[in-house]
């Protein structure tokens, strides 16, 4: 196995309780996540802390070369005890992103720090980090559209 690990920094110009609102509903990521094409709930549990772990299955389409694929994969989404998000996703074979989000209070607005740690097997590290880090560029890019009341950026 392989691992990488990317971060990412955007500002909105939204309070840091309508952001965290809305990446916390992960329905809403089918709005701004480029690959995501459903998400279903599937339980809750609890965290040995107490907190709520909510686990869902999501499918993804993704081009490959000329042809276009479609996987599901499971994700387990909280927030801890510090207040920030965490996504845990797991997909065959052997791919796991751990995701970490922050929603800082900044000015006018909130900063928010990502940072997606990416275990997979070693023939696939580059893509997983390649898809995974332009997805979730374009999935902030159109999170601060939709927040902030602007056109969401095409690709």
């Amino acid at each position: 196995m392989a691992q990488d690990s990317f971060e990412i920094d955007t500002f909105i110009e939204a309070s840091p309780e309508k952001v965290k609102s809305f990446l916390s509903t992960l329905s809403n990521h089918t709005q701004i996540h480029p690959l995501i094409v459903n998400i279903a709930y599937e339980k809750t549990t609890k965290a040995a802390d107490g907190s709520r772990i909510d686990h869902y299955k999501i499918r993804d389409r993704m081009k490959q070369g000329p042809f276009m694929t479609t996987f599901t994969y499971s994700v387990e989404m909280s927030i801890n005890t510090r207040g920030e998000i965490v996504y845990d996703a797991h997909q065959s074979p052997g791919i796991y992103l751990h995701n970490v989000s922050v929603c800082l209070p900044e000015g006018n607005g909130t900063r928010i720090q990502e940072r997606v740690e990416i275990t997979a097997p070693s023939l696939l590290i580059k893509t997983v980090y390649k898809q995974g880090l332009a997805s979730h560029k374009e999935m902030f890019a159109k999170l601060k559209a939709i927040l902030e009341g602007t056109p969401i950026p095409s690709k």
